[in-house]
């Protein structure tokens, strides 16, 4: 409903670890709606849980459209904030599949790498990471095809639901919402389409699945789905669409056997734009408490966002900065559509502990239900004197006479030996943070990724790497550190003696890892004990040790030459620079050219027009890669030339051939290499999502470094393009 302009990126995608995340194994570590309601489905016109037959309704947010701004939210910290704090039971997964043009048109594509269609595998493994979330805060989440022109996606939907209902079937949480607003599209075409997909995901599972509706989902028609399970999708923007106008289709359909779910909903006009209008929202609020219809506020995000200072009215965060931790969210002023929503889902956050355990708390043994935090240890005034218990987890709360263990985050019913029952919640706490330490790579010849570098920092190696200068978590737990592969890498307490790289470390004593010189991933085994209000930290970081990237000097360029001209040296080199390995070439595929001449390390031309592709190749050695690289040489004037057909036949590398794109910082400098020549993006972000420098440029295959000396001291994103490769990645300039 919502028209948007195009959002430019704000720094890499931060979600590449998700896919670690397994949320089919993940566990609830509260209690919340799910433990009560199961899986969800309809009767008649109601959404009712399939545990008990009953009607369910649920009140949550939206997050907004998973692209640079959107993403930032995207996180389990901020599910985990907004299920405590707001009181959530559903959150809605919009993601972004190709275009946010509201029309249905294809005018405003979405930023290439920020939408389904461009990364489909990153954006499963969010998917799985947000699951995993919504397990863990016993909240649903609702997986939405956030498309206006779905009917033209089919066979990338259908794929897709086919997946998601096959690895999420069974897993309660679940609802798969297959279409977010259709627009102009034909009711018997959107029931084409829904039954394909819709039909796909009744192989794999039951949970409920929610339709869009023509003109923007506002319920023009519906019914004629014939899956089992099926709600239709009404939204609504205050602003724009009163009850007095559109209620009465909630109504009728509902009447009519058809369940409804309001999916998206503000409290401003429909653009998201402008101030909330209250008086139509609490008409609106008034509708669906009285109706019991299920609803996602539109959006939870801040009202400006830093990517391209676009304003949402519709947000619940006032202000420009992201808020992705609890303690931002616990600061976080509220705009007047926020203020609205939290005081709604407020109003209606009950004990969802209490509520499953109704009917099992008569008894002297029952007590209130508990929640403590992970560390709580043993506690031994919360169980009733002269009664037993027996837990429904002993992996989280044991029993042992009158003293109640905590073991682990998660709840615990028990059950006493006069039938009662309480519950006992085990907060998980947060984690304690080692600011820098994460994975890295150091390469033979001592570059290194993540803005480490590989150097003699104590005067006694020169395979040293600087892990970190704190002895303590950012929280204040002591950390140790333990090398898991001494063949790769040890991991000592040296004294930082090197002047150049030492910074503000100089003198002090560091925390270091020294290679042996065996490539391979070494593992460092981080921990610290748990500090009040977190949790310990055990955490192991890959740091591998990788041959090295040879380079070929700068003059092999390319170039446009006339006629017998000859080039300076080291325009084809005899050998690489880091070791004197012989380079071998190649002209448009050949030995040798009729075109021009290796003369020494010169190029000398010859007397036609003509375009040759040369190759340089350099095998692998015990330390470096191997290494391969071509240039274009015009000899003369390339429209004219007589061997068209012969270079536009050579092949042109592959990139399983070629050494791959990477991107990384040296000494506060951005060093590129670029597999093939083409135009090359990079752009700086501040933490914030401000531009702080950027270039585009056309660059040849190869190495290339850019300063970034003028760049201040602070927190950084980076981001390098060249056509679908992309290089992102945090850099601390110190």
């Amino acid at each position: 409903m919502k028209k948007l302009t195009k959002l430019l990126v704000a720094g890499a995608l931060a979600f590449a670890a998700a896919a670690s995340a397994d949320a089919t194994t993940a566990k609830p570590y509260r209690v919340g709606p799910v433990q009560n309601y199961g899986a969800l489905g309809t009767s008649g016109g109601e959404v009712i849980s399939q545990k008990t037959n009953k009607p369910a309704m649920l009140r949550g947010v939206s997050l907004f459209w998973s692209d640079a701004t959107g993403l930032q939210y995207y996180k389990p910290d901020v599910i985990a904030w907004a299920a405590k704090n707001l009181g959530i039971d559903v959150f809605r997964f919009a993601m972004g599949v190709q275009y946010y043009d509201s029309n249905g048109g294809t005018s405003n594509p979405m930023e290439e790498g920020y939408s389904y269609m461009t990364s489909p595998e990153t954006y499963i493994s969010k998917v799985d990471q947000m699951v995993q979330a919504a397990v863990e805060n016993d909240v649903y989440i609702i997986i939405d095809w956030h498309s206006h022109r779905a009917e033209n996606e089919i066979t990338a939907a259908d794929t897709f639901f086919t997946r998601m209902a096959k690895t999420y079937g069974k897993i309660p949480n679940v609802i798969f919402e297959i279409y977010n607003e259709p627009v102009n599209t034909a009711w018997s075409t959107i029931t084409s389409y829904a039954n394909t997909v819709a039909g796909h995901i009744r192989q794999y599972s039951d949970n409920l699945i929610l339709v869009g509706t023509p003109s923007w989902s506002q319920l023009t028609s519906y019914g004629d789905v014939t899956a089992t399970n099926v709600a239709y999708v009404f939204h609504f923007y205050a602003g724009t669409h009163t009850v007095g106008t559109f209620g009465s289709r909630i109504s009728a359909a509902k009447k009519a056997g058809n369940a409804v779910f309001i999916s998206e909903w503000g409290t401003t006009a429909a653009d998201g734009k402008g101030s909330a209008n209250e008086s139509n929202t609490n008409d609106w609020l008034s509708f669906m408490e009285t109706n019991r219809i299920s609803n996602c506020n539109w959006s939870l995000r801040q009202y400006t966002s830093p990517v391209d200072n676009s304003e949402e009215g519709s947000a619940i965060f006032a202000g420009n900065a992201f808020l992705t931790n609890a303690e931002d969210l616990n600061n976080a002023t509220y705009t007047a559509s926020g203020t609205i929503v939290k005081n709604y889902l407020s109003k209606y956050k009950g004990s969802w502990a209490d509520s499953l355990i109704a009917g099992n708390t008569s008894g002297s043994c029952h007590f209130n239900s508990t929640t403590v935090t992970e560390t709580a240890g043993a506690l031994t005034t919360l169980l009733k004197s002269g009664c037993s218990y027996t837990s429904s987890d002993e992996t989280v709360a044991s029993v042992n006479g009158s003293t109640l263990n905590i073991l682990s985050a998660g709840y615990a019913i028990l059950t006493a030996n006069d039938n009662s029952q309480s519950i006992v919640v085990v907060e998980k706490e947060p984690e304690q943070i080692v600011s820098g330490l994460s994975d890295f790579t150091c390469r033979y010849g001592g570059s290194c990724t993540q803005s480490h570098s590989m150097v003699n920092y104590s005067g006694t190696s020169d395979y040293e790497t600087l892990l970190t200068t704190s002895f303590t978590t950012v929280q204040g737990g002591a950390l140790t550190f333990e090398s898991l592969t001494p063949e790769i890498l040890t991991v000592k307490l040296a004294t930082c003696t090197n002047s150049k790289y030492c910074y503000s470390a100089l003198n002090s004593t560091a925390v270091m890892a020294e290679f042996t010189t065996v490539l391979g991933d070494g593992k460092i085994r981080v921990t610290a004990p748990a500090v009040s209000g977190y949790r310990a930290m055990d955490d192991t970081i890959t740091v591998t040790f990788a041959k090295g990237q040879q380079r070929i000097y700068s003059k092999f360029k390319n170039r446009t030459l006339t006629f017998g001209a000859v080039t300076e040296a080291n325009a084809l080199p005899d050998t690489m620079m880091a070791e004197q390995i012989s380079v071998s070439y190649t002209y448009n595929g050949a030995e040798f050219s009729p075109y021009l001449q290796k003369v020494g390390t010169t190029i000398v031309a010859g007397t036609e027009n003509a375009i040759v592709k040369i190759t340089a190749t350099a095998p692998e050695t015990d330390h470096y890669e191997a290494f391969e690289k071509s240039i274009t040489v015009i000899v003369g004037d390339s429209a004219a030339a007589v061997n068209k057909d012969e270079y536009y036949a050579t092949p042109i590398i592959s990139k399983a051939d070629v050494a791959p794109f990477r991107t990384q910082v040296q000494n506060n400098s951005l060093l590129l290499q670029v597999p093939q020549a083409g135009l090359v993006q990079w752009t700086v972000f501040s933490s914030l999502g401000k531009v702080v420098a950027s270039n585009k440029e056309h660059m040849s295959a190869g190495s290339h470094l850019i300063s970034l000396e003028q760049i201040p001291t602070g927190s950084y994103f980076l981001k390098v393009r060249q056509g679908t490769n992309v290089g992102s990645f945090h850099w601390n300039k110190r």
